[in-house]
């Protein structure tokens, strides 16, 4: 079996191998912005600290659970897109696992906040026949993911296209 073709152990929750031709095209890289907030909570914990030291304490211990829920959050997360599938993982006490083909995509979105635009991640959402949708927050190169999809979907609409022309 080819060594690309085997996803990490990491990703148990997948299948432990591609399909015959297929290919990783791209993985969402989840940004070091996930813990903006807590971050955020430290600061605030250490200016309370200056007034109010068992406040500051409290909000500290507020922080570093914040940073938990980051990292824990960080390691779930993914997103692969192959040539003929994308793989969601999401969530930390029901984690969802979705696999989509692409033949069932609608489309796929960049959502971004103030915050996201000036950390620079974004949030791709998935929208999929069936009313279905999916989305993964947080993604560094979520514009590169949506591209990516984007030409595969421009693909398969092109050869349909073909296709319908070919049988009139």
């Amino acid at each position: 079996m080819d060594p690309k073709k085997v996803l990490s152990a990491r990703q148990h929750d997948l299948p432990a191998s591609l399909r015959e031709g297929e290919e990783v095209l791209i993985k969402g890289q989840i940004s070091n912005a996930i813990f903006w907030k807590a971050v955020v909570i430290l600061i605030i914990a250490f200016l309370l600290g200056i007034v109010a030291p068992p406040l500051g304490y409290f909000i500290c211990f507020v922080s570093c659970l914040a940073f938990a829920y980051g990292f824990i959050l960080k390691s779930i997360l993914m997103l692969i897109v192959t040539n003929q599938r994308i793989f969601f993982r999401s969530g930390i006490i029901k984690v969802d696992t979705v696999q989509v083909r692409l033949d069932r995509v609608e489309s796929v979105e960049i959502q971004r906040t103030i915050v996201g635009h000036f950390l620079n991640y974004g949030t791709v959402v998935l929208t999929g026949t069936g009313s279905r949708f999916s989305y993964i927050p947080f993604l560094a190169n979520a514009a590169q993911v949506r591209n990516v999809i984007d030409d595969l979907l421009y693909k398969r609409d092109k050869s349909n296209q073909n296709t319908d022309q070919d049988g009139n």
